[in-house]
């Protein structure tokens, strides 16, 4: 698991829910956690705020901005959205859906991860948004006759 760290960041469609409810179009998606143990990668959806920024102001997001500094992996201002929790089986091949090798800048991801993990010890995260996908899943909403 050596080939993906946290603070990259991942673009795919995925499945939003246990509804079953699937991204139309890739998104890009904050690792946020790495389980060699249980050989499992969380991640955590990334939204741009411009035309949402009432959505991005929620207890349930967490602004990025793009500056002060620079950020590599991030072109405008985001937010991730803490109110879900999304974990991929790890396989080798996970790492060509990463957008490149830098990760969030290092205060920043710290504050990211310290507001996603207090989100999810001080609220009840729902049923339908803990969604567990496969390397099969993943294969299969990612090839590229999607």
């Amino acid at each position: 698991m050596k080939d993906l760290v946290v603070g990259q960041v991942l673009s795919l469609k995925i499945r939003f829910n246990n509804n079953g409810d699937i991204a139309l179009k890739k998104h890009p998606y904050l690792i946020v956690d790495i389980d060699e143990k249980l050989g499992v990668v969380e991640i955590a959806q990334l939204d741009t705020v411009e035309g949402k920024e009432y959505k991005a102001m929620m207890k349930s997001n967490k602004v990025i901005y793009c500056d002060n500094p620079s950020e590599t992996v991030i072109d405008k201002d985001s937010y991730i959205q803490l109110d879900n929790s999304f974990q991929i089986e790890y396989f080798e091949d996970l790492a060509i859906y990463r957008r490149q090798t830098e990760t969030l800048s290092k205060e920043k991801l710290r504050e990211v991860l310290e507001a996603y993990h207090s989100y999810h010890e001080e609220n009840e995260i729902d049923d339908l948004k803990i969604v567990f996908m496969s390397k099969n899943e993943i294969l299969r909403l990612n090839s590229s006759r999607r």
